[in-house]
């Protein structure tokens, strides 16, 4: 699944130092969205598969990216209402932090990222386990990546729970949408968290070379 949704027209003008933009003449920038899934299947090599339908591409030993923030620091917010899964958001986060690449910090106002958890509206008709939607303008670019506007990434209880999910499987279903929420896509490889079967896998090194490459 890979939606894109048109969003509100918004003016902006961005002044970064040292960094090189793409942007038209125009003030005025259209937000997309598009919407990455992951999918739970019934084989233990296949639990967490994405269901966005993206194709990955590149090497094994660097993560892609199609988008990334502005800064390398970035906002966020858990919005998750039981302390169970603010634990697996906070883990999610604790470990792209360790990458270094970015900086991810917590906010009480309005945030980059918008973390949380929340049953399937398909019901039990579902195999989605986890979903981010991702805003960016698509006017504008840094380092030839789109720039984000926002994110939203969720881990569906109720898909996870008819899966037998353990915490820590789902703080690794965390980490591959919050992976999404930052700019990247899936990698070909069994050894990264952005590979799209990821049940088991936790951030290796392919996905922090890849958010390293994307913050340069």
């Amino acid at each position: 699944m890979n939606n894109r949704l048109m969003g509100t027209l918004l003016t902006f003008v961005a002044v970064v130092a040292g960094l090189s933009f793409a942007t038209p003449s125009h003030a005025s920038a259209k937000i997309v969205t598009d919407a990455d899934a992951t999918e739970g299947i019934k084989t233990a090599q296949s639990f967490g598969s994405a269901a966005d339908g993206g194709i990955a591409t590149g090497k094994a030993s660097l993560t892609p990216a199609a988008k990334r923030w502005q800064s390398k620091t970035i906002t966020y917010k858990v919005s998750s209402k039981t302390s169970y899964y603010k634990s697996v958001w906070k883990s999610a986060v604790k470990v792209w932090n360790r990458s270094g690449a970015v900086h991810l910090v917590a906010t009480s106002g309005k945030a980059d990222i918008t973390l949380s958890n929340s049953n399937s509206p398909m019901g039990k008709n579902d195999s989605t386990v986890g979903i981010t939607y991702s805003s960016y303008y698509n006017n504008k670019s840094l380092n030839g990546l789109a720039v984000m506007a926002s994110a939203k990434s969720y881990v569906f209880t109720n898909v996870a729970n008819r899966f037998h999910y353990s915490k820590a499987e789902r703080t690794n279903v965390a980490e591959h949408e919050l992976g999404h929420a930052l700019g990247l896509e899936h990698n070909v490889g069994k050894k990264s968290v952005m590979y799209y079967a990821t049940r088991d896998q936790s951030v290796a090194k392919p996905d922090v070379n890849g958010l390293q490459h994307s913050y340069r």
